[in-house]
């Protein structure tokens, strides 16, 4: 637990660039669709969200949450920091709680107005790959690290499994929009612990009933248990992804920071 904490930055910086390369490289070489310009035109507006994601974070949150999870710690904030709890099973139940956190966060951000305003960036895209993981709008992820801060207060859970959990979270988002193909056998077998690519991208199918489903990041068993889990599209595998209402649209950088904030008449 040691060898983590003390190496956080390290950690996290060489696991996200190693998902990127290997998932880009699973895509080179068994993927859904042929990439095309286009698709190095998103990349570049996909990564650019990245960097200032990055830079707003650090401008509006004096700690986040590695840090805060310090905190709570110290000052035996948290369920699990108050009550005597082995190591091991503290760390189960942490990840667990976690990962049912993030999958109510993006249930809400489908279902009240405000959030799905920023969130539909995500969605934006016409093509999911990779890239599309880390796709997010600015104020979606403040918005998000509020409520992870909230999280870490109400469980408790230690400096190390934050750590392990913010590494598995971004590596399953880069891998869950990944333009992979993967066999329906191997898949189905997949998703009987955790979200695959096939699972999520009916997720991102321009369907309304269909985007609404399939809300897991990471551990498949939220949308079986809470019943908003499809097998399939209806188009199998020929789903049309993205938005109706943004699809075919130039979606420039600067387009997506501002779409948010517009009206519908405009």
């Amino acid at each position: 637990m040691d060898y983590i904490t003390n190496n956080e930055p390290i950690l996290r910086l060489s696991a996200f660039f190693f998902f990127l390369l290997f998932i880009f490289t699973m895509e080179s070489i068994f993927p859904i669709y042929r990439r095309s310009i286009k698709t190095y035109k998103r990349w570049l507006i996909n990564f650019t969200f990245v960097f200032i994601n990055t830079l707003a974070l650090r401008l509006v949150f004096p700690i986040l949450a590695v840090s805060f999870a310090a905190i709570c710690s110290q000052y035996n904030i948290g369920i699990l920091n108050y009550f005597n709890v082995s190591i091991w099973s503290a760390f189960i139940l942490a990840f667990v709680l976690l990962d049912f956190g993030i999958w109510i966060q993006h249930f809400l951000f489908h279902h009240i107005s405000f959030l799905w305003r920023f969130h539909k960036i995500h969605h934006s895209d016409e093509e999911v790959d990779f890239t599309t993981g880390v796709r997010f709008h600015p104020l979606e992820i403040i918005i998000s690290m509020v409520y992870k801060l909230i999280l870490i207060a109400v469980i408790g859970p230690s400096v190390a499994l934050v750590i392990v959990f913010e590494i598995i979270l971004n590596a399953s988002s880069i891998f869950n929009h990944g333009n992979i193909k993967i066999s329906k056998s191997f898949d189905i077998f997949l998703r009987n612990l955790i979200v695959t690519p096939n699972m999520h991208r009916i997720h991102h199918s321009e369907e309304e009933r269909e985007t609404n489903s399939n809300y897991g990041f990471n551990l498949s068993i939220w949308d079986k248990l809470f019943r908003t889990y499809k097998v399939n599209s209806k188009n199998r595998d020929n789903i049309i992804t993205g938005l109706k209402e943004l699809n075919n649209k130039k979606k420039s950088l600067y387009f997506l920071l501002l779409s948010p904030f517009k009206t519908s008449k405009e």
